[in-house]
């Protein structure tokens, strides 16, 4: 039976993991015996290079690199909007760039594991829409893989910690600061049971920040010495961002870091002290600091209701991020129990484990059962009587609505599932006819909107709005004929809406935000099987 894996596909590093036979979730290392990978692409001739080596030449061939991909997933490949990246004779989305990060991952775990990886659980943040939620799925896909579940990150993390307490409720505070994104999450563990209480983030907002404040600092410093900026050529803004990184994690450690800039045939001896940086940065770091009072407040708790605070993310190892946490929590921080750079993996692989447990197959065989698991596995993860013994329960992360129009003729917003509603879930409500012989209604999906708001005071209505569709009425209906609508949403978080008139007849569609057809996708899988990836 092939394989199922957890992957952490982030911004700057990625990792992958599997439940081995003993029943222990762990980390795969990567052709370099590395347990995270560098979420870098470099492209040369008819060889692609992902990981290590591409980071490191990330500086000598900036015009052949992609990195900081997603950041732009989910977005279009055209248009003023849209991602794209061309190399060869070959133009590549973002969801296409991440599947070749993903086929990194899946071949080196194949080769590590001598057996085919078929199916994975991928992470993303909580925070994600349903766009770049489909766009990862996608990805996935093109990868290769059969993805069982798109899941948010820090469930992912607080299963990682979560999945062996038994007996004791504690409530979970999961601070996921990444290379590029940052989710805050409370969760509740009771029981067997893992729920998501309340959670907010802030997809533009990582690791990268920081270091582009270095960036922008070097860059001012070696003006104000030289008279140009360096920031004006790709080659010398790629060696300043190397150093740059070099330099934050230094000062995770040490009072100071020195870096070097060359440019243009002159160089910049650059000190940078670890009281500097963080004037540099405290705007970020308040930036993190604000958006964990919101969540709190939308959990109704304070901070003498949480247990555990988990860092999650390479990110939380900055000492202004772990100080501004003690802060404000009144907690000690100490050393977590799981690793931050392998708790979303080693989550995820738990929950696809689970996924395939309780599905009584592997996703991709009607004939795989759940017998052929090995006996440690069951022993871990099936109780008395064939329960499991831990489940998650996620919740939608933004709101789910429609707009119909009121008695005052105004189109406003109507919140079917409240954002934390737990998925998968199906509700039900019924609207009116607004006027006598209505011969159709159009059916308009939004998301991350509050209840009552007027679409005309509703600022960049297409950024929130998923879909629509038309439901056709028979002749002579009078005003206020019921019309039914029912919102289904599932564990990946993607919606199916279904609208049923008076007469039966029926209309619906399921939310497709992916930025790649069904055409498009089988094309891009099948040049990826010709792809040279290392």
């Amino acid at each position: 039976m092939g394989k199922v894996v957890g992957i952490d596909l982030g911004t700057t590093f990625s990792a992958i993991a599997h439940v081995n036979e003993h029943g222990q979730e762990e980390i795969i290392p990567n052709a370099e015996s590395d347990r995270i990978t560098p979420s870098v692409i470099m492209f040369e001739d008819d060889l692609i290079t992902i990981g290590k080596i591409a980071k490191q030449n990330a500086s000598a061939v900036p015009e052949q690199i992609v990195e900081f991909v997603k950041r732009e997933i989910g977005k279009p490949k055209t248009g003023e909007e849209g991602f794209c990246r061309e190399f060869g004779d070959n133009q590549y989305s973002a969801e296409e760039l991440s599947a070749l990060i993903l086929q990194k991952l899946k071949q080196d775990a194949e080769a590590y594991l001598n057996a085919e990886v078929t199916d994975a659980v991928i992470t993303v943040p909580a925070y994600f829409r349903d766009a770049e939620r489909e766009a990862t799925r996608n990805a996935g896909k093109i990868a290769g893989l059969n993805v069982l579940q798109v899941m948010n990150e820090p469930t992912a993390a607080a299963l990682a910690y979560g999945v062996d307490i038994h007996g004791s409720d504690q409530n979970v505070f999961v601070f996921d600061l990444g290379g590029g994104t940052f989710d805050v999450t409370v969760m509740k563990v009771s029981g067997s049971k893992l729920e998501m209480i309340a959670t907010n983030g802030d997809h533009r907002l990582g690791g990268k920040d920081w270091d582009d404040q270095i960036i922008v600092h070097v860059a001012q410093v070696f003006e104000a010495e030289h008279g140009e900026n360096p920031l004006q050529d790709l080659h010398a803004y790629q060696d300043i961002q190397l150093n740059a990184i070099s330099a934050k994690e230094s000062l995770s450690q040490r009072q100071k870091a020195r870096i070097v800039c060359n440019y243009n045939g002159k160089s910049s001896r650059i000190e940078l002290t670890r009281e500097k940086f963080h004037e540099l940065t405290n705007d970020l770091v308040q930036r993190c600091s604000a958006l964990c009072g919101v969540v709190l407040s939308e959990a109704q708790m304070t901070w003498e209701d949480i247990d555990v605070v988990l860092l999650v993310g390479g990110s939380t190892r900055m000492p202004m991020i772990q100080e501004m946490i003690t802060e404000i929590s009144g907690k000690e921080i100490n050393p977590q129990e799981v690793n931050p750079d392998d708790a979303v993996a080693l989550g995820a692989a738990i929950q696809g484990t689970l996924r395939q447990i309780e599905e009584g197959t592997s996703g991709t065989s009607d004939t795989t059962l759940t017998e052929d698991i090995p006996d440690a596995v069951k022993d871990r993860f099936i109780g008395p009587g064939g329960a499991l013994t831990v489940s998650v329960i996620d919740g939608a992360t933004h709101n789910l609505g429609l707009t119909p129009i009121n008695e005052r003729r105004e189109q406003y917003v109507h919140v079917m599932i409240p954002k934390m509603t737990p998925v998968p879930c199906e509700v039900e409500d019924t609207f009116g006819t607004v006027y006598e012989d209505q011969r159709e209604v159009l059916i308009e999906v939004v998301q991350g909107l509050e209840q009552g708001q007027l679409k005309d005071e509703i600022f960049q209505f297409e950024d929130v709005k998923l879909g629509e569709f038309t439901l056709e009425l028979p002749h002579g209906l009078p005003e206020g004929s019921p019309i039914h609508v029912t919102y289904k949403y599932n564990l990946d978080q993607t919606l199916e809406v279904i609208a049923t008139g008076p007469d039966g007849r029926t209309a619906n569609v399921r939310i497709d935000r992916s930025t790649l057809n069904q055409e498009e996708v089988a094309e891009a899988t099948a040049h990826q099987q010709n792809l040279k990836i290392e």
